[in-house]
């Protein structure tokens, strides 16, 4: 705006006074609009909470109310991951206080820390082969960003397990899907390992909810009901069944029945 300001003064098509007229109302108007949004969301972050929501969940959950959603879920994913870094940081996991974790990255996690090593090489390979200073200095800091980001994302698979309590269960794929079945919905729970080769790992196929790790799940739950996950921008679907990958399957199948039974 103050460019286009100047442009038009220059050029003497405003004068001086109405040019800075003019900016102290559109910068006064873009002040009041990031006022009521920030009044709009403290509001939506309190109704999160006091639906029994922590602060980062009621965060994420109102970032759609104040920008588009493909942008929130952006924002959400960069959130999630960052707060990984801190659950490091904290040496927590977000897992309920009185749930259980069940770790389902175990197969995932040597080939993520193999990319993660490899970026420290590619970083120093830049330093050496580009010989423009500039260009230099900007894939450097492009190079820290992004071993920080992988990091995170690392982060996620330790932090973020599927976690089971007395009322919900809640199945992830590191920040990027976190679907809650409440454990009241849950009929029977069995054994059988099964690859769909999805070309999506976590997706809804003939009413089965599939959550797959390396193209594989070996938990299977039956609901009493159906239930409905938000695939964000591929839509809202139903299932009755779940198929998900566990570390330790019979461990997983355990914590779930003893919730159950509670």
């Amino acid at each position: 705006m103050l460019l286009v300001e100047i442009v038009l003064f220059s050029t003497g098509l405003i004068s001086l006074g109405d040019g800075i007229l003019a900016a102290t109302i559109v910068e006064a108007s873009v002040f009041f609009v990031v006022v009521f949004e920030l009044i709009a969301l403290r509001s939506a972050i309190k109704r999160a909470r006091a639906e029994g929501l922590g602060f980062f969940d009621a965060v994420s959950a109102t970032l759609n109310r104040i920008m588009p959603e493909r942008a929130a879920t952006i924002v959400r994913h960069d959130l999630k991951m960052m707060r990984a870094l801190w659950l490091v940081a904290a040496r927590r996991q977000d897992v309920p206080a009185d749930g259980d974790a069940i770790a389902y990255s175990g197969p995932m996690r040597p080939i993520f820390w193999v990319f993660l090593f490899l970026n420290p090489i590619e970083i120093a390979l830049v330093e050496l082969i580009v010989p423009w200073p500039a260009v230099r200095l900007a894939l450097l800091i492009l190079g820290v960003l992004g071993t920080i980001w992988f990091l995170a994302l690392i982060s996620s698979l330790y932090k973020y397990p599927h976690t089971v309590d007395s009322r919900t269960l809640r199945l992830r794929y590191l920040s990027f899907f976190d679907f809650r079945v409440p454990v009241a919905k849950i009929e029977s729970v069995g054994l059988r390992t099964r690859s769909r080769e999805l070309k999506k790992g976590n997706d809804v196929v003939d009413g089965v909810l599939v959550m797959e790790i390396v193209k594989t799940t070996n938990v299977t739950l039956r609901l009493r009901e159906p239930h409905q996950a938000d695939f964000g921008h591929r839509g809202i679907k139903e299932f009755d069944s779940i198929e998900f990958w566990a570390d330790d399957p019979r461990e997983a199948a355990k914590l779930i029945r003893n919730h159950l039974a509670g």
